[in-house]
């Protein structure tokens, strides 16, 4: 396939004008479009950048097996030092897409034992370690990354993050404080006051732990689940305590609708009904709102309103988003994780998306 056919590709896959054929093969080459200015500059004149690109479009569709042959036969090929960064790269992105997650750490040592001063060699290795939860190699790997270029930075607050997470869960505070000591927080982090809450809750200072679990949800209201999801494991989610914590967060949908809940189990309906309207007014797009105020509605015996509040639903319902979207890509999901599946940025994914 000749250079002119994959412009010619390229042009109609990404049917934008204004951006180069180099700058396209640089975004397919590595998962994060903010590291791409790093990447070296690539000549599309050269043959083995065409096939290195014909290789990416093959993985882009999914044919991997096609764009593996590819790059492997170019490794017996004699090759600029640039030519291999990017062969060695998507050799391991390749695989990684592939589920070959042994081969992809294969080719990323490769790449570092060649270029031990390439820092993204050290940052995708990392991000294999994290998926097989081996969290200290990978942090071990990121403050390498850092060293090289900072702007691994970011991944490597998180990481350790995630690491202190995990030594709470197997009963090693000792060792999630010290790590957390250490941690330069340069700007607030829901994800940090998620952890310390979790680690002083786990030592038996609850009003610590309760205090960090507002702050982080009052820093981001995007995030208010998971700080739930721990004050309720260790000193459980009451109605006195959902009230106490709208008092001090306001109300949101996921806080409201667990207090009505609540709130219906002690039998307690006509304050839950009033806390549903308010709720509805507010969140209009909110499923699990209006699926428990309509059936509080029909059980309450105002079956007329729950037809018109029905009918007004589904005129809206095309405008309808998923519940959690990324302000930085716009990525939606109804799965809620501390990181976007598709940009990779961190903390980015927010709750209530519509409009």
């Amino acid at each position: 396939m000749g250079i002119e056919m994959l412009q010619k590709l390229f042009k109609f896959l990404s049917g934008k004008k204004d951006t180069s054929f180099s700058d396209y093969l640089k975004e397919l080459s590595i998962n994060r479009q903010d590291l791409i200015r790093h990447l070296p500059d690539i000549d599309i004149d050269s043959p083995v950048n065409a096939y290195i690109t014909l290789a990416i479009l093959l993985k882009e569709k999914g044919e991997y097996y096609k764009s593996l042959k590819i790059l492997e036969k170019l490794k017996g090929e004699r090759l600029s030092e640039n030519e291999q960064k990017l062969l060695y790269l998507n050799l391991a992105l390749t695989y990684r897409a592939a589920g070959f997650l042994d081969r992809a750490e294969r080719a990323l040592k490769e790449g570092i034992s060649l270029f031990p001063s390439e820092g993204l060699f050290y940052y995708e290795l990392a991000l294999i370690y994290k998926v097989s939860n081996r969290l200290e190699e990978a942090v071990s790997l990121l403050e390498k990354a850092v060293e090289l270029k900072g702007e691994f930075l970011d991944e490597l607050v998180h990481t350790k993050l995630y690491l202190a997470d995990s030594y709470i869960d197997r009963g090693r505070t000792d060792k999630a404080f010290r790590l957390l000591r250490k941690l330069d927080i340069r700007v607030p982090l829901p994800l940090f006051y998620y952890v310390m809450s979790k680690l002083y809750y786990a030592v038996g200072e609850k009003e610590k732990g309760y205090r960090k679990a507002i702050q982080g949800m009052k820093l981001s209201p995007g995030h208010v689940a998971p700080f739930l999801k721990v004050i309720d494991e260790y000193e459980g989610l009451s109605v006195d305590k959902l009230y106490e914590i709208i008092r001090e967060t306001g109300t949101l949908a996921i806080t409201g609708k667990l207090l009505a809940e609540k709130l219906i189990k002690e039998n307690r309906k006509e304050e839950a009904l009033g806390i549903l309207e308010k709720l509805n007014e507010e969140f209009p797009n909110d499923a699990r709102v209006k699926e428990l105020y309509l059936r509080l509605l029909w059980e309450s015996g105002k079956r007329k309103q729950v037809v018109e509040e029905i009918e007004k639903f589904l005129l809206d319902l095309k405008d309808r988003k998923k519940e959690f979207k990324c302000r930085n890509c716009g990525y939606e999901t109804n799965t809620f994780d501390w990181i976007c599946p598709r940009c990779r940025q961190w903390e980015t994914l927010e709750i209530g998306s519509e409009d």
